[in-house]
């Protein structure tokens, strides 16, 4: 019961923490967003998730609601109604990562006196370590709590999710340490029933009582041993006929803090002692009815069990000071208002806003409206209740607070001040928010240092799980475009004026503006004028000149090496069906074309290892799209399973990457000779992550300016690629089940390399061989080896020319089906 600020102490050798979730009765907002937001932030920066009792959130939000900007936006605070009479009332601190789980369950509310100024006592676990049992029993009992306010999906998932994900949870022990109500069984039953043994003596320490004293006389009957009830001096919560009450093995004794006896003693302790050990409970519960004497009618509580020496119990309780006699106990109960809970006209549970609706939860002390007013900060809006008890509103952007009012039988009623919880930020996690931070703000190329900075947190974001939970709540994403072969292989497919971007003068390198508009998840594509601003006025002087930025320094060795790291660990985080699993479609959409820009920075960056890059970009690439010679392509595992996955994902930003992508790796001895092949087969069975939306030429011509710096050429290249898909989607479609013309196979020998069709699908020869003798070939669609009869394998650019294709597209073939190694002349501008 020292001075101990169990933020701090919970933080000191906590590092990458994911999830923080915090249980609290009261909560001081401030301390919330300026310490508790701040501290997290140099330890992992995690989702943070505070659950408090709804009336002091409440009273609390409204003392500070000028002020408190950061909640439901930054952090979520999830207000727990229990009823009338109950109260939420446990106090947990949980972090939680990779590496582990720590856990500190206590007596002190979230702020400043009950986290270092007052004098508490919490418990703590870690795991790996001795605490596993406690920390599978706060699983245990968080679910419970969400289950007790109805959380959505999306809570659920937040604070849950260590749990599921995170490898050391499937090690975890049955669940033990923790004592808790809910439940079936009241606290005191609990408390009393786990001593395998009636100790020898006893003490209760509280500051709160229930007005008749039945809480502490109860106990005192039920362990008739000498007992020790602790009451501070100068606040004491018990009056003097209900100490009366006490029989006489129960001795209350005054105690106060040793340094200042203004200090609050806030700490709940109940301690049974024994010859070799005393067992200590402790945390929320204070001794009154409502705490430790309800199953599912009273508070709900937390406390933890630990067995201490001897010598251990004094040092827990060597910040106070325990006198002989008792404390001046008043005549009257003090704690009336205790119990004594407030039950307003009508007191907002919950209000969330995504995609331009505004979701109310309230709860009203007599009959429930059909409609309220929601009074926000610029406009009221009428909403209606809907099916499942929440009212319903569309508003553009609802700011961070309102009120309800309503029309009552007593007349009109009017909410206090309520946050308003930003779905899609509160799902944005801090590794991400960091980026997104570190980007905006910032115009012109990327410097050295800079790239390497974004390069950090992105490498950290990777390894950071994205919730699914309200994805599915987002709008009908629109489709890709989908071009026929006719339109992609017609002349003048994908042209179009250049004297846009030509021009120059207005387009300067800016790196960070797309990268940044290339990382967020929603509404990635590049703002344009809105349709409502004023035209440009002809007459006007022109805008003046500003000066280029310069262009960013050499790479420095030092720099070379740290980023070459980096790019390693960037490539690792994302070759793992783990992290596309971790990623809902539009975030991964978004990982992926920021890795493909990312990538080709660093490429262009002088004095970089330009070998280095290619060979992470290229592995990365194969897992990702093409497959490896025992996986299939992840993205395919991923799109299979997730279903309309594809058209959240796709975007034209998205088909702009891919092609700077396949423009850097085209003709790179790391990429493999048949590389576009492969890209062409990725675009055949995904023309959406190729073909864009309808403004893909747009993102393409600005992608050539700012960052590749050639101009025309990736829109050709592009225009290249989405032939070469179409071609191989055509090849594919004429070939399976039809008659192949084998007059137009006049060899015997098929040479190691080749791409064939055989066994209704495309094929990759692994050594010369006689085409009436057995082969062995990696068959890419199933990826996997096979042997075939030779006669089987039919080597197609022999039979592109007999199959009626349009010249056009035979060309396409035959070149898309020549290896590197042989006369292939390069495709892309060289950009060093």
């Amino acid at each position: 019961m020292s001075e101990i600020n169990v933020l701090e102490h919970m933080l000191a050798s906590t590092k990458r923490v994911t999830t923080a979730v915090v249980l609290t009765h009261n909560i001081d907002f401030m301390f919330a967003q300026a310490i508790l937001v701040n501290r997290l932030r140099k330890c992992g920066a995690p989702r943070l998730t505070i659950f408090a009792d709804a009336g002091c959130a409440a009273g609390s939000f409204k003392r500070q609601s000028e002020i408190a900007h950061l909640v439901g936006r930054s952090f979520r605070v999830v207000p727990v109604d229990l009823g009338t009479g109950q109260r939420f009332h446990p106090k947990a601190i949980f972090l939680a990562g990779s590496e582990g789980a720590r856990l500190a369950v206590g007596s002190g509310n979230l702020g400043h006196g009950g986290w270092s100024g007052n004098r508490e006592i919490w418990t703590h676990f870690d795991f790996p370590g001795e605490g596993g049992a406690a920390i599978a029993a706060f699983r245990d009992y968080l679910d419970k709590v969400c289950g007790l306010v109805e959380v959505t999906e999306a809570v659920r998932a937040t604070v849950l999710e260590p749990f599921r994900s995170e490898a050391w949870a499937a090690d975890l022990p049955e669940p033990g340490g923790l004592l808790s109500v809910p439940s079936d069984t009241s606290l005191i039953d609990q408390m009393l029933g786990g001593f395998d043994a009636p100790p020898l003596s006893f003490d209760l320490l509280a500051p709160y009582f229930d007005a008749e004293g039945i809480a502490v006389c109860e106990i005192a009957k039920r362990v008739p041993v000498p007992t020790r009830v602790l009451i501070q001096h100068g606040k004491e919560g018990l009056s003097s006929p209900a100490a009366a009450k006490l029989p006489g093995s129960a001795q209350i004794k005054g105690v106060a803090p040793l340094d200042s006896h203004r200090q609050t003693i806030h700490a709940k302790l109940y301690a049974a002692h024994y010859s070799d050990r005393v067992t200590v409970i402790a945390g929320s519960a204070n001794c009154s009815r409502a705490a430790l004497m309800s199953t599912y009618g009273g508070n709900a509580e937390l406390m933890a069990v630990s067995q201490l020496t001897a010598l251990e119990y004094a040092d827990l309780l060597e910040g106070i000071r325990i006198s002989d006699g008792p404390p001046d106990l008043p005549d009257v109960a003090p704690n009336d208002d205790w119990d004594a809970i407030e039950a307003p006209p009508v007191r907002v549970l919950s209000a969330s806003f995504e995609n331009g609706v505004i979701s109310v939860r309230c709860n009203f002390s007599g009959a429930v409206p059909p409609q309220i007013r929601i009074v926000l900060s610029a406009v009221t809006i009428i909403a209606s209740r809907g099916e499942v008890g929440t009212y319903l509103a569309e508003v553009a952007e609802p700011g961070s607070r309102l009120w309800v009012e309503a029309d009552t039988d007593a007349g009109p009623v009017r909410s206090t001040p309520m946050w308003i919880d930003h779905e899609a930020e509160l799902r944005v996690g801090r590794p991400e928010m960091n980026v997104q931070a570190k980007l905006g703000g910032h115009e012109g190329p990327i410097s050295s240092d800079g790239l390497i900075d974004i390069f950090t947190l992105v490498v950290e974001h990777y390894n950071s799980p994205v919730p699914w939970a309200g994805m599915a709540k987002r709008r009908a994403a629109s489709p890709a475009i989908e071009y026929d072969v006719n339109d992609v292989f017609s002349e003048g497919f994908g042209q179009r004026s250049y004297a846009k971007v030509l021009g120059g003068a207005q387009f300067e390198t800016n790196e960070w503006s797309l990268m940044n508009d290339y990382f967020r998840a929603v509404r990635s594509v590049h703002q344009r004028n809105d349709e409502d601003d004023p035209p440009d006025d002809p007459d006007a002087d022109p805008p003046e000149a500003k000066e280029p930025p310069a262009r960013p320094t050499p790479l420095e060795p030092s720099q070379v090496q740290k980023l070459g790291r980096l790019i390693d660990r960037a490539v690792r985080s994302m070759s793992t069906l783990t992290f596309l699993e971790s990623r809902p479609p539009a975030r991964l959409g978004a990982d992926i074309r920021t890795a493909a820009l990312l990538l080709a920075i660093a490429r262009d960056r002088k004095g970089m290892d330009k070998t280095k890059v290619d060979t992470a970009s290229a592995k990365l690439f194969h897992v990702l799209f093409t497959g490896t010679s025992d996986a299939p392509p992840l993205l395919d595992v991923y799109a299979e399973k997730h279903p309309g996955a594809t058209d959240v994902m796709a975007s034209s930003d998205l088909a702009a990457g891919m092609t700077l992508w396949i423009a850097d790796l085209i003709n790179r001895p790391d990429a493999g000779p048949w590389f576009e092949f492969a890209a062409s087969r990725l675009a055949a069975r995904h023309p959406w992550l190729v073909q864009g939306k309808e403004d893909v030429l747009d993102s393409l011509e600005r992608l050539s300016v700012h960052v590749a710096g050639i101009s025309e050429a990736l829109p050709e290249i592009w225009v290249s690629w989405v032939r070469g898909g179409a071609a191989v989607q055509a090849l594919i479609e004429r070939l399976i089940g039809a008659a192949v013309p084998a007059a137009a196979i006049t060899r015997s020998r098929i040479s190691r390399g080749e791409i064939v069709w055989v066994a209704d699908q495309f094929g990759v020869t692994q050594a010369d061989f006689d085409r009436k003798a057995k082969g062995q070939f990696h068959l890419l669609r199933d990826a996997r080896m096979a042997l075939f009869m030779g006669d089987r394998a039919i080597p197609v650019v022999d039979i592109v020319d007999h199959m009626g294709f349009p010249a056009v597209m035979v060309d396409t073939i035959k070149r898309i089906l020549t290896p590197v190694e042989t006369d292939r002349a390069s495709v892309r501008h060289s950009r060093g």
